[in-house]
């Protein structure tokens, strides 16, 4: 529609002359826009919702993580550690990954290339984290020089989130400690955030 700048008339598009007074209707500046039918403005906020559900379905910022490691005997103790999430060691200024159990006082396995000594994996045994935050966890380091089987993989993708690189990889140990105790199993995990 086009609207008469004199009368205010609204005229049908491709009018030269307003219908009522007249007037030129020569400006395209008055021209009147379409109302947005009512179904796209309810279209909006569903899509915007099903982004944010394919955004965290698909990959980028929910980590993945499986398989668990059994551990019997000193120096760690008997437990079987499943993983529920991974967080980029990033956030704690290393190089690797901080799988992480389903609870707090779960305990945590932290596969890493350190600078000086390579690659380690650090066991927060599970039920040793101490209040009030549970940040404070009894560890032990797991070196390759106490396996038969020590691959670890640390991989950084090429997504970041949150200026956070996400990561990716797999840590497996088959190892004995002088203490008489073991540890055995396999993880993989990617989309560490």
């Amino acid at each position: 529609m086009v609207q008469c700048r004199q009368c205010g008339h609204e005229n049908p598009d491709g009018s030269l002359y307003c219908n009522r007074c007249g007037a030129g209707l020569d400006a395209p500046a008055m021209r009147t826009p379409k109302k947005k039918p009512l179904r796209v403005m309810m279209f909006l906020p569903m899509a915007i919702l099903l982004g944010v559900a394919m955004y965290m379905v698909v990959g980028k910022g929910c980590s993945s993580v499986s398989g668990n490691l059994v551990s019997t005997g000193r120096p760690l103790g008997d437990f079987t550690f499943t993983p529920e999430q991974c967080r980029s060691g990033q956030r704690m200024q290393f190089f690797g990954v901080g799988i992480l159990g389903k609870g707090q006082n779960d305990g945590a396995v932290l596969p890493m290339i350190d600078a000086a000594r390579g690659k380690l994996v650090k066991i927060e045994i599970p039920g040793t984290c101490r209040p009030p935050d549970f940040e404070e966890c009894t560890e032990v380091i797991v070196e390759p020089k106490q396996c038969s089987r020590f691959a670890v993989s640390i991989r950084r993708t090429g997504t970041e989130v949150n200026d956070i690189r996400l990561m990716e990889g797999s840590v497996e140990l088959d190892c004995s400690f002088p203490e008489g105790g073991t540890l055995k199993g396999r993880m993989e995990f990617s989309r560490c955030d």
